[in-house]
């Protein structure tokens, strides 16, 4: 009976064991299962922001970028950068304490003699990039100012004034929360730099040039053909022409300097590029008014002797608008500086008043023959053959035909004003126009609107008012300069301009070299991973553990299992045995 009791606790035990150790094991799963979710689940990575100043002849912007800081998960070294907010920098108004004169500090370079007013520029849009920025990100949020045709001109005029505006501009930056780590974040780009960088904004924006591993599509579909876009770039300083073609024209290979060479996503792009630096709208304007003076000089020599305020026509501004300039104001600029030598001895005079007399058949003339200069100056020679040579004795290779071309800053803000007073098609965005929508002969009826109206006429008509009409009241030249600078300088001929549309935004962000730039930079900016929520070690150590229990309890289970298992079986082999030796001794019993 004992024995019995003995055996029944021993069974008690062992099936207590039993439920303790398959405890153990699930457990042992679980926490296996659990270690390896956590060490694969990829924390949401950091984001890193940048900041880019856009530092041009006539303003300055300032663009927020972000991307994730793990580079697509790891996956490409240039990122997919998006962009969080513009802020435009405000003009400052500087007046002189001795000569009681109102100075307008728009773009960096009108600084040189104001440097202290740097600060002052910058503050308000660093404040915004401050409060937008999280404070935890400030320390890996590079900061970077490209200037451009602006900046490169007074280098031309000034080497050390430039040097100087950029010092400052360090100094300001160094002092902010931001990444600012040498000096080249803070720089004049190339003009061939401005031109690839706007072409890349653009591609990336209509989602041309994407990441391997983007799977985002907000283009229309009409967007989305197999062509890169050709883009035209017109800044007040200079313009940019970029776009692909074919890399030999007539067995003969494109010049190196009119050619990049990109790596983006995978892929490497080969398109012509060039920046015409004096070819800006503004300082286009000056070579007119200088070309204007020349003229009035020759023909009378004594123009600035024989009256106290000397005025010439210009017929590219409408008649009843006239405008009085110092002639420093022109010839500061060494776009004019041949122009400059001719009058020397007159710089110092009386102010010039340009009288417009509004005629666009002559206005339209004067600017062939501007953009004729050295074509018809035997002392400039073309390098290149003649059908590839440009108005400025560039190369260029024919427009090709099956690309698409989209027009920036300077072509889209002149062509907006035009676009008021012409009749639109429904539908179109007024952030972008498409040159197809608008038939050649209204613009032509258009320009000479614009150019021969009297100005008070022209002032209601355009609604002008107190900030517009700075802008609107040189129409007259402005649209007549980029309509010649892109049918006779550039080469649009004819169904060309109808692949042609200019835009200030796209769907996916506002065009410009910024985000170019940008994303280009994204190549040298390391990548940053965060920590995984249980590092390699100690997975591998816990998962050992767990292993090694769970078969540990795994064998304790299948072994004790087993032993019941037998034991049932010999119980049940015993009994039976037992039942059937028990007839033969009742038998003998009986007998």
């Amino acid at each position: 009976m004992e024995v019995q009791k003995r055996r029944y606790n021993i069974r008690s035990l062992i099936k207590f064991l039993q439920g303790v150790v398959f405890a153990i094991f699930i457990f042992a799963i679980i926490f296996i299962i659990y270690l390896m979710s956590i060490y694969h689940t990829r924390l949401t990575p950091f984001v890193n922001y940048a900041i880019v100043f856009d530092a041009g002849s006539s303003h300055t912007e300032m663009f927020v970028y972000y991307w994730p800081a793990d580079k697509s998960n790891g996956l490409g070294t240039t990122s997919t950068v998006n962009e969080l907010f513009v802020c435009q920098l405000n003009t400052i108004r500087y007046k002189d304490p001795i000569k009681g004169e109102t100075t307008k500090l728009k773009a960096i370079s009108d600084f040189e003699k104001n440097l202290d007013k740097l600060e002052d520029y910058f503050r308000p849009c660093l404040t915004e990039a401050i409060e937008r920025i999280p404070a935890n990100r400030y320390k890996f949020s590079p900061i970077f100012l490209g200037a451009t045709a602006g900046m490169r001109l007074l280098n031309m005029r000034n080497v050390k004034a430039g040097r100087q505006i950029l010092e400052t501009i360090r100094d300001i930056f160094s002092r902010s929360p931001f990444q600012f780590v040498v000096a080249r974040q803070v720089r004049i780009l190339s003009g061939i730099e401005e031109a690839i960088d706007g072409w890349i904004t653009t591609n990336v924006l209509l989602e041309k040039i994407t990441h391997r591993h983007a799977k985002k599509k907000i283009q229309p579909k009409n967007e989305l053909d197999a062509d890169m876009i050709g883009v035209l770039d017109l800044g007040g300083a200079s313009t940019q022409v970029t776009f692909t073609y074919n890399k030999t024209i007539n067995n003969e290979p494109v010049p190196d300097k009119f050619s990049a060479n990109i790596s983006l996503f995978g892929n490497t792009y080969n398109p012509y590029a060039h920046s015409y630096l004096c070819w800006g709208k503004n300082e286009g304007l000056k070579r007119h008014r200088a070309r204007l003076l020349t003229a009035a000089i020759n023909t009378n020599p004594n123009i600035f002797s024989n009256s106290a305020s000397p005025s010439i026509d210009d017929p590219c501004f409408v008649p009843g608008f006239n405008q009085t300039l110092p002639l420093t104001q022109i010839f500061s600029s060494p776009c004019t500086v041949n122009e400059k030598q001719k009058f020397i001895n007159y710089i110092n005079k009386a102010p010039l008043t340009f009288v417009g007399t509004g005629n666009y058949s002559q206005c339209r003339q004067l600017l062939i023959n501007l953009f004729d200069t050295k074509r018809n100056d035997k002392k400039f020679n073309c390098s290149y053959k003649q059908e590839y040579c440009t108005f400025d004795h560039a190369f260029q290779p024919y427009i090709p035909s099956n690309i698409r071309f989209i027009g920036l800053s300077g072509y889209y803000y002149v062509f907006n004003s035009l676009a008021f007073g012409m009749s639109k098609t429904k539908n179109i965005s007024l952030e972008r126009y498409d040159f197809k929508d608008f038939p050649q002969e209204e613009f032509a009826q258009r320009l000479n609107n614009v150019c021969e109206t009297e100005y008070s006429i022209l002032y209601e008509q355009e609604q002008m008012n107190s900030s517009t009409e700075v802008y609107k009241r040189n129409l007259c030249f402005d649209a007549t300069y980029i309509w010649l600078l892109l049918t006779y300088g550039i080469g649009f001929k004819g169904d060309d301009l109808k692949r042609l549309s200019v835009a200030q935004n796209l769907p996916s962000g506002k065009v410009g070299w910024t985000l170019g730039y940008m994303i280009n930079q994204t190549n040298y900016i390391p990548a940053e991973y965060r920590e995984r929520i249980i590092t390699k070690k100690s997975f591998v150590g816990w998962l050992i553990s767990s292993l090694i229990i769970a078969t540990i309890a795994l064998i304790f289970l299948l072994f004790t299992s087993y032993l019941f298992c037998r034991r049932k079986q010999l119980i049940k082999t015993t009994t039976i045995n037992n039942k059937d030796e028990l007839p033969q001794i009742n038998e003998q019993e009986a007998t």
